[in-house]
């Protein structure tokens, strides 16, 4: 079989890849979004030279004069995304998995792309509830994947995690399938949905898995977004003894605010880029519901955290 015949579908693009991906295959054929090759090595190490890492530097961002964007994690990978998004690039380095490859390819690199389609991701995990995206936004470390395996365990499917991608429409807006995992720290899964092994390190830097889900606890159609939860800064249980969950409306500029602050890609801040940004975040306000959610960082409350959610969908 040519290694070309058969695209993928992700956040509502069709891609073609060199390489198997988890994430599911388009059965008709179609254009084409965006493609991923192997990249010469040469190349790779021309840009390496030209553009050397700073000591301790873990990530580098670096524009090229045809308009590429050169991106590398140290010893991990390196990529060159094309003016136009549509071709990427990559090169493995000595400490990469397939794991940790596929969750970088598909998730911070691609956005480069989708934001040269003028898609604005977010950086948040959504859940389906009653055939509608139900969203977390919220920073790295805020508890978005754990609220979503929380949801999960009560039996919601997951749509997807960490980037989140929007379709407008004439009503709303849709929010698109992303990869059939969650990002979890092993006890996470162990305490919330009871999964002993199964997962893969994302990268050396952190213990955080990368967990694969089964068909049946995913979704794989877009759905209509019904509410954005803007996760708070977590709060540990013994700064608030009485154990409260909130829910805050968010209006005018404060919703506006949260868009921008949870945007899944704060590289890219040319003009064009921030224009888009900015006007995405003022029609997403004003068509769905925002709201901020702030609960002590527990497991044990996650249930309550959970049936207070759906209480306020109801």
């Amino acid at each position: 079989m040519n290694r070309w015949s058969a695209p993928y579908r992700l956040y509502g693009l069709a891609v073609r890849s060199g390489l198997e991906l988890p994430c599911p295959r388009v059965r008709s054929p179609g254009p084409v979004d965006v493609r991923f090759d192997s990249g010469d090595p040469r190349e790779f190490d021309a840009l390496r030279r030209r553009h050397p890492a700073a000591p301790r530097e873990w990530f580098r961002h670096r524009r090229l004069p045809d308009g590429s964007a050169y991106l590398r994690w140290a010893d991990l990978f390196e990529f060159v995304v094309s003016p136009d998004g549509r071709d990427i690039r990559y090169h493995q380095l000595e400490r990469a998995t397939p794991e940790s490859f596929s969750a970088y390819l598909l998730g911070q690199v691609l956005s480069f792309s989708l934001l040269l389609f003028g898609v604005e991701p977010l950086h948040g995990t959504v859940v389906v509830i009653d055939g509608e995206a139900i969203a977390f936004l919220g920073d790295c470390g805020y508890g978005k994947s754990t609220l979503g395996a929380a949801f999960l365990r009560l039996g919601f499917p997951i749509l997807t995690d960490d980037l989140m991608a929007l379709e407008p429409r004439a009503s709303g807006y849709a929010v698109h399938p992303g990869m059939p995992r969650l990002k979890l720290f092993p006890s996470v899964s162990r305490r919330v949905l009871g999964v002993e092994r199964g997962g893969t390190r994302l990268n050396d830097r952190t213990s955080k898995q990368i967990l694969p889900l089964a068909a049946g606890q995913v979704s794989r159609r877009r759905a209509p977004l019904r509410a954005l939860y803007v996760l708070s800064e977590p709060t540990p249980v013994l700064r608030r003894p009485a154990a409260r969950i909130e829910l805050e409306q968010l209006t005018g500029g404060d919703a506006f605010f949260e868009v921008i602050r949870n945007s899944f890609n704060t590289i890219v801040v040319d003009r064009d880029r921030l224009a888009n940004q900015f006007a995405f975040a003022s029609r997403l306000v004003a068509a769905v519901p925002v709201k901020r959610l702030s609960y002590p960082r527990s497991l044990s409350l996650l249930p309550a955290v959970c049936e207070a959610v759906l209480a306020d969908l109801s």
